[in-house]
């Protein structure tokens, strides 16, 4: 409020340029504290301060960020930051890209590859990269163009990063359940192929489809594993609970196969790319429709009021049920006559 004057919320009196730089310089500090909330809370105040002073009054903070993530002091350092950069990747400027992505994206690969980084720190690098991703799949124009050049030596990395992550074997779908942290990385590497399928396919290449390969085969590999879980537990316990990370997300292994879905829907809209869907054609439309069975919840919502359940599925197209639905009207759009067939 008393940061920047002439903004909505400003009250005066406005703090003076020296206050400004102490607090600067105070609050990267704040990122390492071994308290959750000091980190978010600092994470928080570097954001809303990004706003009016990054970079041009806060050069440096690109290099406190990137170099905690470089050095790895500790896990709290690294995920206060990463914390911080997925606030603020959103609202990186076209002039900012050239610099920061550049030096962001290895430092983000180095963690996601490290084994010994904690598959919650790696989900979190992942989220900062999709944050990114999204940010600079809004560009247009001339920049555009600029954006897909610094790509292209950036993404070859990533993308044989998320075939190692994507592979179906490595989870053992078969004998048991994955983890919430498992659920989490799969979520965040679905949801950066996905921007990367649709906005910088071009960029990519051939070397896009081994991941989406591996995507295609973690929809089909998940199907008996949801059906168990989700679908044919007959009112008894789920195989395994959810779990939220501290943005509130769910990480379970339905929130996956919903980004798996949305992934094939992006395939199937896409000019080129769908002809990768259209050898298992026959295939998806039947794993589809047995993603669309009612899971047990649903079956009870259902039994308790069936005109709510129906009114509550017409508003709600964010569940697996609905999604299949969605990509079965785009596979009838995009191959016609022979998905019915």
């Amino acid at each position: 409020e008393h940061w920047q004057a002439g903004e909505g919320r400003f009250f005066p009196p406005q703090v003076s340029d020296e206050e400004k730089a102490g607090i600067r310089e105070l609050l990267p500090m704040g990122l390492g504290d071994p308290s959750g909330k000091i980190r978010t809370a600092c994470g928080m105040a570097i954001a809303t301060i990004c706003v009016w002073d990054w970079p041009q009054a806060w050069p440096a903070l690109t290099g406190i960020l990137i170099g905690a993530l470089r050095e790895r002091t500790s896990e709290d350092t690294v995920i206060g930051a990463l914390r911080c950069l997925a606030m603020i990747a959103g609202d990186l400027e076209e002039g900012q890209v050239p610099t920061v992505v550049p030096l962001l994206f290895p430092e983000l690969l180095q963690i996601v590859t490290n084994v010994h980084v904690s598959l919650s720190v790696k989900r979190r690098a992942l989220a900062v990269m999709h944050s990114v991703l999204l940010t600079l799949g809004m560009m247009s124009g001339a920049r555009q163009r600029a954006v897909r050049d610094l790509m292209n030596p950036l993404l070859p990395g990533w993308l044989e990063v998320f075939s190692v992550i994507l592979d179906p074997s490595s989870f053992k779908l078969n004998q048991r359940p994955i983890s919430s942290n498992q659920c989490g990385v799969l979520l965040e590497t679905l949801r950066c192929l996905t921007q990367v399928t649709s906005y910088f396919s071009k960029t990519a290449g051939e070397a896009l489809l081994p991941p989406l390969s591996r995507a295609a085969a973690l929809f089909h590999a998940m199907a008996p594993m949801y059906a168990n879980a989700f679908v044919a537990t007959h009112g008894n316990a789920r195989a395994f609970d959810d779990a939220r990370d501290s943005d509130g997300d769910t990480l379970s292994l339905e929130t996956v196969v919903a980004q798996v879905i949305e992934l094939v829907m992006a395939l199937v809209e896409h000019p080129w790319l769908s002809a990768v869907v259209a050898p298992g054609l026959d295939d998806t439309v039947y794993q589809a429709l047995g993603y669309m069975c009612m899971t047990s919840d649903q079956e009870e919502s259902w039994r308790h009021d069936s005109n709510q359940y129906v009114a509550d599925e017409d508003d709600d197209v964010s569940t697996v049920r609905a999604m299949c639905g969605l990509l079965l009207d785009e596979l009838c759009d995009r191959f016609g006559t022979v998905v019915l067939s």
